[in-house]
Parts: structure tokens; C-alpha cells; sequence
């Protein structure tokens, strides 16, 4: 019975010992979000779909195609835009191209590394090179994308909301297909992709 006793004490005095770590806040819960269904609906060569995302009868984003002709470079280029309303902000670089984020990635208020938030955007999400003498080819950050993220915010009485749209590339259909949009219900909260 002594020694239970003592090897109760010295369980009791390491146990305490343990410190528990207060500095750490908790977890905050993901904001609310609205949630839109795109339905998978795909965009061919030739085609446009508006979207609007926060539910406001207003056309945020429209995706869009459009045939470039260079003829100093005889080739002519199939690209596939997500273009942004004026009251709508996108991330983009100087090539003009915004990153595909992936499931479970910050949309920040902030800007990302090599990226800056622009409002009323034009950017080229994928595009097909056609050329005289050389097999076509694809360029664009969003050639391979299957279920990615297109990260957005959009302004509503001076506030900023956090949102994205999910998407696939398919080069061997040359369609965009949009499955689904997002935006957070409450201003100026950093969301997860997908969530």
C-alpha cells in the first residue's frame, strides 16, 4: 500500500507539472458563407457565363472566350477570361493571370505573394496556341485545374467580401466547367477555399 501511495504522489506531481499553453486563442469558426451551384455547367469556345455570386441581381464575374490574331507571330491564340465587374476584385500578376488555389487555402482581405487584388479585371485563365508550322499547345495557370479555386472578393457599401468560385480546365474538350461559388456572408473575414 506504500508504494501505490508513492507512485500515486509522483504521478499527481508530474501531471501538475504539465504546463498548459494559454497563449494559444482558440480556433475561430469559418465564417458563414452563401453558396451558389453552378451545376457543372461548362464553357465551350464561343461561349460566355455571368455569374453573380452574392445574390444581389448584379453580374459579378462573366467567363468568356476570344479569338486573338497575331500576325507578326502567324499564330493565332483561343483564350479562355474571367472578367470582373467593377465592384469586383481578383488577384492577379503582371502577366495577367490569377493563382489556382487549392481545397482548404486562405482568401485573405490581404494581397498574395506576387499577386495584388485589382477591381474590374480581365484575366486569362487558359489559352490555346494555334500556330502555322508547330503543333497547338496550351498555356495558363488554369490548363490543368480540376476542382480548383478562383479566389475573389467583391464590394458592397465600401466592405469587402471574401469569396471563390471552383473550377476544371479540360484541354481535351476545351471547356471551362464551373461547379460552384462561394461568398462569405459577414465583410472583411479571410475564408478557406472550398468551405
Amino acid at each position: 500500500m506504500k508504494k501505490f501511495s508513492i507512485l500515486v504522489v509522483i504521478v499527481l506531481i508530474i501531471s501538475s507539472c504539465e504546463k498548459e499553453n494559454t497563449n494559444q486563442p482558440p480556433p475561430s469558426p469559418h465564417p458563414e458563407m452563401w453558396y451558389t451551384d453552378l451545376k457543372n455547367v461548362s464553357l465551350k469556345f464561343g461561349q460566355q457565363k455571368s455569374l453573380d455570386i452574392n445574390g444581389d441581381n448584379s453580374i459579378d464575374l462573366l467567363f468568356s472566350t476570344v479569338l486573338v490574331g497575331d500576325p507578326l507571330f502567324r499564330r493565332d491564340k483561343r483564350r479562355y477570361y474571367a472578367n470582373a465587374a467593377f465592384d469586383v476584385f481578383s488577384l492577379v500578376n503582371e502577366e495577367e493571370e490569377t493563382p489556382v488555389l487549392n481545397n482548404g487555402d486562405s482568401v485573405t482581405i490581404r494581397k498574395r505573394p506576387g499577386f495584388n487584388w485589382y477591381n474590374a479585371s480581365s484575366i486569362i485563365l487558359a489559352e490555346k496556341i494555334i500556330e502555322e508550322t508547330e503543333p497547338a499547345h496550351w498555356e495558363g495557370n488554369w490548363k490543368n485545374a480540376n476542382h480548383k479555386y478562383f479566389a475573389v472578393q467583391v464590394r458592397k457599401n465600401d466592405l469587402l467580401y471574401s469569396g471563390w468560385v471552383e473550377a476544371s480546365f479540360k484541354t481535351g474538350t476545351e471547356e471551362l466547367i464551373l461547379h460552384r461559388a462561394a461568398i462569405a456572408v459577414e465583410p472583411g473575414k479571410d475564408i478557406k477555399a472550398g468551405k
